[in-house]
């Protein structure tokens, strides 16, 4: 959560410009300026400056309800947005020289309230067995998947580098944990996950299913991000998800739907009744 909410804040407020604050909309009195937005929204299209203002409109609303709830003097919140409001001040002010002000604070308080808001939710959210069970029978092109391997993986971009870092793993008595080692030596993490037939480059896909399990690939293969030094961890045919598998993240996703829309029909509620003033 933590991740996810820096992520946002960051994204909203280091690429916007702090120069003179033009006030764009005013919501319920509340004045919203340029300074949460990215420069040169002036170049966008009736459209696209239409959606935007919407955009703005709408976190405003939301950002004001939940504001004046008691979930801001929640412990988690304080603590995430102490933290939050550190992280993001000295990320900007490194990039600009300046301060945050308070619209942009304001915007850190909104979007770590909606982000908890939302985990609080999802995590009181019901979905019924039958309701899951409804969704996978309604569904069954969803829990179809195609050949698929499970990689690690070290890319190099030359093939005496590749050769070199090849010939070093085929030696080695412990395969999982040296594989790892050299490709955070090569400054990568190693392990890829799972890819179906079709989501990875068509000749190294091919030729890793070809192998055994845990078995590391007899030559580096190229592809265009250069040479891949692969170590087949898994692999299954192609079939069907069953549903004593599929049933937990079927729950997790209705969840997650069922949270969204509740968020969307109080936001244009919201709507319905604000003052809005250009």
């Amino acid at each position: 959560m933590h991740n996810k909410i820096t992520l946002l804040v960051t994204a909203l407020l280091l690429s916007s410009s702090l120069l003179f604050g033009k006030t764009l909309v005013t919501v319920n009195g509340h004045a919203i300026s340029d300074t949460l937005i990215p420069p040169g929204y002036e170049k966008l299209d009736d459209l696209q400056h239409s959606n935007l203002m919407e955009q703005l409109i709408k976190e405003e609303l939301l950002h004001s309800k939940l504001l004046k709830s008691s979930l801001v003097n929640d412990a988690q919140f304080k603590k995430v947005f102490n933290e939050q409001k550190q992280v993001t001040q000295e990320q900007y002010k490194k990039r600009t020289g300046k301060t945050l002000n308070k619209n942009q604070i304001r915007a850190i308080k909104g979007s770590i309230a909606v982000a908890l808001y939302q985990q609080k939710a999802f995590k009181n959210t019901k979905v019924s067995a039958s309701e899951i069970k409804e969704f996978y029978n309604q569904n069954p092109q969803s829990f179809n998947y195609p050949d698929s391997i499970e990689i690690a993986n070290i890319i190099v971009q030359t093939q005496s580098e590749a050769n070199k870092v090849h010939k070093k793993l085929k030696k080695s008595t412990d395969l999982d944990k040296d594989f790892i080692k050299e490709a955070n030596a090569h400054k990568q993490n190693g392990y890829m996950g799972w890819f179906g037939k079709g989501s990875a480059p068509e000749n190294l896909f091919n030729k890793a299913y070809k192998y055994k399990v845990k078995t590391l690939l007899n030559s580096p293969v190229k592809t265009k991000h250069g040479y891949n030094i692969v170590y087949l961890l898994n692999k299954k045919s192609a079939g069907n998800i069953k549903f004593s598998e599929a049933k937990e993240r079927i729950k997790q996703m209705l969840k997650q739907k069922r949270v969204i829309e509740k968020l969307k029909n109080e936001v244009e509620e919201l709507y319905g009744s604000a003052e809005i003033i250009y």
